[in-house]
């Protein structure tokens, strides 16, 4: 048995010597379109962490009709803008309407115990859109493109219950529909590289 381990030492050390002299591999620029493959994937995965937040939502806080929030990002492109979308205006849009979604989520997790029992879920919600930002920043700074200079809107206080509720609703909706939206936008203007 001591043979044995003796033996399987060896070998392991000799494959250890032979991997330090193995050229170290060359790293090569990674291709933009790489990380608009990254920042798609991170986009469609969020979409659907969204879609199933909101559907939880909606069951555990059912509200009939629309509801919607004045300081959302408006969504009004259509099929034609939408297929000329060019690489600079749509990824400054897509970084400046993310980060004011960003600020709308942080507005909710900290509307006190109304959304605690949701916290695990939107606080995963949360992570990954801070990813995605990041993922899109490093991407806008590969590309030389200069970050929105808007500014983000002020959110109301908190208020009652039911406010929170009706707010949830509607960011939780234009949310979804705005990732449904960014996710076609971004492969249209990863096409365009």
């Amino acid at each position: 048995m001591h043979r044995r381990v003796c033996w399987l030492l060896m070998v392991l050390l000799s494959l250890w010597e032979g991997l330090g002299a193995a050229p170290a591999p060359r790293v090569k620029p990674s291709d933009p379109r790489a990380d608009f493959d990254a920042v798609i994937n991170l986009a469609k995965t969020l979409l659907s962490d969204t879609k199933h937040l909101f559907t939880h939502f909606k069951s555990r806080f059912p509200a009939e009709g629309e509801h919607k929030m004045d300081t959302l990002p408006v969504l009004s492109m259509n099929a034609v803008e939408l297929a000329s979308i060019q690489v600079p205006g749509g990824l400054v849009r897509l970084s400046a309407d993310l980060q004011s979604y960003q600020k709308h989520l942080d507005w909710l997790r900290k509307a006190g115990p109304v959304l605690r029992p949701l916290e695990p879920e939107l606080g995963a919600v949360h992570n990954r859109l801070e990813r995605l930002l990041r993922r899109l920043e490093h991407l806008m700074s590969r590309l030389s493109l200069t970050r929105s200079s808007d500014t983000l809107p002020s959110l109301p206080s908190h208020g009652t219950h039911w406010s929170v509720v009706q707010a949830g609703h509607a960011i939780f909706h234009s949310f979804h529909l705005y990732l449904d939206w960014a996710a076609r936008a971004l492969v249209l203007i990863r096409n365009k590289l």
